[in-house]
């Protein structure tokens, strides 16, 4: 695919994800390697997709390419409609998958970092032109450009997985595997096949504790591929920041703020407090902001089912509709994905399909 257009230039190519074909680095793709990695397409499709699906398969990779755009399209114009997309992707899925939630609660947190760069920024205006001022400028690019890459590299791979999910419901599971192991649209990679496979099997498990474990170890896994983008847009650690300066205040951190689960008598409820990272912590390292933020923003709500129930009730009271309510694992994911009736009296509101559809 274009990726391995892309990795065949070697050097510090050769590992690239597919995320850096939105951004710049699709201008490296010449019109020659694009055609290559056509004709790789269409020699896997030949070789991995049995004759009889083919057109089918054709069919569901140009609704998927049109449902993908449409969504990223609507949401990914600002941080408060990516947060609604998120919202929206939990609903689609009835909030089974940790990830959308995970990713708005991560949000919460870059929020708090916009508004500190903003703080900074204010401050160097005093100062027009000094490297204050170009630190503030760059941090707070380097948090909405990866917000919104983070969003445009995962809504796809889910909406990707459900319509998998959606067409083995509907008794074509043949199909659905021809999607998963044939050839992927051009701007995804192998960890994105991992990544919809292993939520397309998780969907599948019926017991909700086993299936509930599954999905939140996938979205540790998950959490791994979208910090990649981070580092991306922050470069390498190369420079040290100077003892005492700005830079170093915003680089080298103490603590984040992250989502705890309070465990009172009668619930949990999520409230986020310091989160201590490891005495020389540098947001910039990434396997060790890997290590430290997946602990405080995955593991912290996975932990336990009921944990994770607490992170979905903090979503839905501060991003969802009103008196919204999702009991994670209530429904067997044999129902229809696009809702589910609530039980008479209960209070519930099942999770429901594409916002517009509500509306």
């Amino acid at each position: 695919m274009w990726v391995d257009e892309l990795r065949a230039r070697g050097d510090e190519l050769t590992d690239a994800s597919s995320f850096r074909l939105e951004g710049d680095e699709l201008w490296r793709l010449t019109g020659e390697e694009m055609a290559r990695a056509g004709t790789a397409w269409r020699e896997r499709l030949s070789t991995s997709v049995p004759k009889a699906h083919r057109e089918r398969f054709l069919v569901e990779q140009r609704g998927f390419a049109d449902e993908a755009q449409r969504f990223l399209g609507r949401y990914n114009s600002s941080v408060s409609r990516r947060v609604k997309g998120y919202v929206e992707l939990g609903r689609r899925c009835r909030f089974e998958y940790p990830w959308p939630v995970v990713a708005i609660l991560g949000i919460c947190q870059v929020l708090e970092g916009v508004h500190k760069t903003y703080l900074y920024g204010l401050a160097a205006r005093l100062f027009r032109g000094s490297a204050l001022d170009r630190l503030a400028d760059e941090t707070h690019d380097v948090l909405r450009r990866t917000n919104r890459g983070i969003f445009s590299d995962s809504v796809p791979t889910l909406l990707y997985a459900l319509r998998l999910h959606r067409l083995r419901l509907a008794g074509e599971s043949d199909l659905a595997d021809s999607l998963r192991d044939g050839p992927l649209p051009p701007l995804m990679d192998e960890e994105s096949r991992a990544l919809i496979s292993g939520l397309y099997a998780g969907l599948a498990i019926p017991d909700a504790t086993e299936r509930f474990r599954c999905l939140a170890d996938l979205t540790l896994r998950h959490f791994g591929r979208e910090q990649a983008i981070f580092s991306h847009h922050l470069g390498p650690p190369s420079i040290r920041a100077p003892k005492g300066s700005s830079f170093q205040r915003l680089v080298e951190l103490r603590s984040v703020p992250a989502p705890m689960v309070e465990r009172g008598v009668l619930r949990r409820r999520v409230r986020f407090r310091p989160y201590a990272l490891p005495p020389g912590f540098d947001i910039r390292d990434h396997a060790a902001r890997v290590a430290s933020f997946g602990d405080a923003f995955v593991r912290s709500v996975t932990a336990e089912a009921v944990d994770y129930q607490a992170a979905v009730d903090y979503v839905l009271r501060r991003f969802g509709e009103p008196e919204e309510r999702v009991v994670v694992g209530l429904y067997p994911m044999t129902w229809p994905i696009g809702g589910s009736p609530s039980p008479a009296g209960s209070g519930l509101r099942g999770a429901s399909g594409a916002e517009g559809e509500r509306r």
